[in-house]
């Protein structure tokens, strides 16, 4: 087992007082290791794109299909040239908005751009992260980066460097500190390889009104989109996630089941006793389902009160969970 660096707590208000840290981070990848840093979504594990041997090793660490492409990470949008062919006037648009920030843009890739990133696509994806740390270690390794969740296949998305340790130590070369995401949940992946015919692939952080609005037409919504685009994603979620619409329901069924450990999440305090409570957000549906596994709860009762039902980005992760 490898030794996994820590570099931090980094403040990113503050990278020049760090920039030492960074710039020893960053001479891991160019070295063709496997860092883990924060985006302002979830954290993140990269490797140099010029490096195909961390690519490879990206996919296994992980242990992602090579089938399923990795996005790539530009510290600007000029770098954008580097990685598509083409570069249409709506992603200008939307740059002017929403970038950097949490929208993924799907566009044709540069054909020199290694197949096995891509998994043998002509699209490539495409992130600039308004994380200040991801965008400085770009700049530092001197190339963009491919990158994907750096939490094990299976498991919620990281949102602290903890999280990550406790999936990969000893696995990656180093993790950047970077204290807890911002959003907590994954950005929006929108396709512009067709720029007349924008479609959402993935909902996310920024919604389709937001990008009807930047675009001024309209944005249609794959058939996938809101159940995320790749299959079930917390295959190895060891908790069972119930969903229910009233706390009647939840009364009844705690009453006529087996008695077991249980956690309870809602946006709303609770009106009925119960050992374990854990108050649910935009932002920390991940970090609840990690408190689950971590204390052995055999299920996780989600009360989908009229607020969460409204919020269809987190009813949308919660449906997606509870099927898998």
């Amino acid at each position: 087992m490898m030794y996994t660096e820590y570099f931090g707590p980094v403040e990113g208000k503050h990278l020049r007082d760090f920039s030492s840290q960074l710039e020893k981070a960053a001479r891991k990848l160019q070295q063709g290791g496997l860092l883990a840093f924060p985006t302002e979504t979830v954290y993140g594990l990269g490797a140099s794109i010029l490096n195909e041997q961390a690519i490879h090793r990206l996919f296994r660490v992980k242990q992602r299909p090579k089938e399923q492409a990795l996005p790539i990470f530009v510290a600007n949008f000029n770098q954008l040239r580097f990685i598509a062919s083409e570069i249409p006037e709506e992603a200008h648009r939307l740059s002017r908005l929403f970038l950097p920030g949490p929208l993924t843009l799907i566009l044709k890739r540069n054909c020199n751009l290694s197949s096995s990133i891509v998994g043998g696509m002509e699209t490539v994806a495409i992130r600039i992260s308004s994380n200040p740390i991801a965008r400085r270690l770009i700049e530092l390794t001197g190339c963009p980066l491919a990158l994907t969740s750096a939490n094990r296949s299976g498991k919620p998305s990281s949102l602290k460097a903890q999280h990550v340790l406790e999936d990969l130590n000893g696995q990656i070369e180093g993790i950047v500190d970077g204290g807890e995401t911002e959003f907590g949940i994954e950005s929006t992946l929108l396709s512009l390889v067709d720029p007349d015919k924008p479609q959402i692939l993935r909902t996310g952080v920024i919604s389709k009104s937001q990008i009807e609005g930047a675009l001024g037409k309209p944005v249609s919504l794959h058939p996938k989109a809101l159940i995320l685009m790749q299959g079930p994603i917390f295959k190895d979620l060891k908790s069972a996630v119930r969903l229910f619409s009233t706390w009647e329901e939840i009364k009844l069924y705690i009453r006529m089941s087996p008695k077991s450990k249980r956690l309870i999440m809602s946006d709303e305090e609770m009106p009925i006793p119960v050992e374990e409570f854990f108050l649910l957000n935009d932002k920390n549906l991940y970090e609840g389902l990690r408190i689950a596994e971590w204390n052995g709860y055999s299920e996780v009762i989600v009360h989908c009160s009229p607020r969460i039902k409204k919020n269809l980005l987190l009813l949308n992760r919660l449906k997606q969970i509870a099927r898998t």
